[in-house]
């Protein structure tokens, strides 16, 4: 009895669970194990013990006469860049056999939510590593401004999935380095909500969180549906299933936020929602070719919704609401014009997919603004030079167009700082070298 009393004990005194209020105790900063962040059996998160403690170092530093300060700041970066592991077994086998079941029958599989699901779970960088390589160089005032209020963002994002989907908190921590200057939705949402010429409040950051949420979701419908079974068998198609579920949950999750925190906006956000599912069913259902709705749509009603929604949460005037619109569907069509020149120069994009992925899901907007004798494909583009020389010159002169249309709409915004933001935004989306554009 003793010494199974004694084993119990130390049982009880291991770490064995994350939340960011227990990392900061008597004002000392708990890094690693004490932390929470390893597993004390098997020792999983070494890696998260050691970024833990650069986190603490660095708080630390910045805050040397304010204790009070460097742990809330601790606090903060831990809530909006870690899981924990004993939290993600809080609901023990189901959710973790479900991981490795997806990652396993869709290992082969290029549709943008499983190639970044894959890198998310089996690559300690989270979203930082899901972006483009580009980034955007912004003045250190904007920079300044934008950086906490993403922050923000990641912590009321990792919040909302940690608890059911923990695997799914990996794909919305942007990490540590320079997530300022990356690429992600709520960049032109809290350009837009200084727009008027008001400093963006960061409580705003619960919306850009949903809004963030709600467009992975839709990166999880996105790319070709799984073949039809053959053999008539009841097995169940974990990639299918996934897809509905992880998809499902982070609307409705996004959701929720709208109706807890920014309820004025809840009849625009579910509209939103419904616009994306009614675009990509006509596209995925409709006759190809010209005839139907363009790929550009999703991508366009994408980015529309964080502009227009942050000019009027903002204040701005429906003058230059009208303009942050039009600004938002250019930077979508932009987008996926980018994606196909990368695509088609056989390097991956934003969407982590490839070009015979993205032209049978009918992503792509290869199709709409190329007119070939048959049906364009991957196998056609790669044999016939001529043909996807033409795709890269046309996709590359959309891109280019869009661009330009984008930089346009910006100029009517009136405050100086959020038009820098907007512009350094469109122009970063449509890099393709993984440096600086040239202006």
């Amino acid at each position: 009895m003793g010494r199974d009393a004694v084993r119990l004990d130390r049982l009880r005194s291991a770490h064995s669970g994350f939340t960011p209020d227990n990392a900061v105790v008597d004002g000392r900063l708990r890094v690693g194990d004490a932390a929470g962040l390893v597993n004390p059996f098997t020792g999983e998160g070494l890696g998260y013990a050691v970024e833990s403690g650069v986190a603490a170092a660095r708080c630390i530093t910045a805050n040397l006469h304010d204790p009070e300060r460097a742990g809330k700041d601790y606090r903060r970066r831990l809530a909006a860049s870690y899981v924990g592991y004993f939290e993600t077994a809080r609901h023990a086998a189901r959710r973790y056999h479900l991981t490795w079941r997806v990652l396993a029958s869709t290992a082969d599989s290029d549709r943008p939510f499983f190639a970044k699901a894959r890198r998310a779970v089996l690559f300690p960088d989270g979203l930082a590593g899901l972006t483009a390589a580009e980034r955007m160089l912004l003045p250190d005032a904007e920079a300044a401004s934008l950086k906490p209020f993403l922050v923000a963002c990641d912590e009321v994002a990792v919040s909302a999935v940690r608890r059911d989907w923990p695997f799914l908190a990996r794909l919305v921590v942007t990490a540590e380095t320079a997530s300022h200057q990356r690429l992600r939705p709520a960049v032109p949402f809290f350009a837009a909500l200084g727009a008027g010429g008001r400093p963006p409040d960061v409580a705003w950051a619960t919306v850009g969180a949903a809004i963030e949420l709600a467009t992975l979701g839709a990166l999880a419908f996105l790319g070709p549906s799984a073949p039809a079974r053959r053999d008539g068998g009841r097995a169940v198609d974990w990639g299918t299933t996934s897809v509905i579920l992880a998809g499902d949950f982070l609307l409705a999750q996004a959701a929720r936020l709208v109706a807890t925190y920014a309820p004025e906006i809840s009849w625009s956000f579910a509209d939103w929602l419904s616009d994306l599912t009614a675009l990509r069913l006509e596209r995925v259902t409709g006759p190809p070719g010209p005839a139907n709705v363009p790929a550009t749509a999703l991508f366009a009603a994408l980015l529309e919704f964080p502009a227009r929604i942050g000019g009027q949460l903002g204040g701005a005037a429906p003058p230059v609401v009208d303009a942050l619109r039009d600004y938002g569907r250019q930077c979508g069509h932009a987008f996926l014009h980018t994606e196909d020149v990368l695509a088609l120069s056989g390097r991956t994009g934003r969407l982590d997919s490839t070009l015979a992925a993205m032209l049978e899901g009918r992503i792509s907007a290869i199709t709409d603004h190329l007119a070939a004798d048959q049906e364009i494909t991957a196998d056609l583009l790669n044999r016939d030079t001529g043909l996807r020389l033409r795709a890269i010159k046309a996709a590359t002169a959309e891109s280019e167009a869009a661009e330009q249309r984008a930089l346009t709409a910006a100029e009517a915004v009136p405050d100086p700082r959020a038009a820098r933001m907007l512009r350094e935004f469109v122009t970063t989306l449509t890099r393709t070298d993984g440096g600086e554009k040239s202006r």
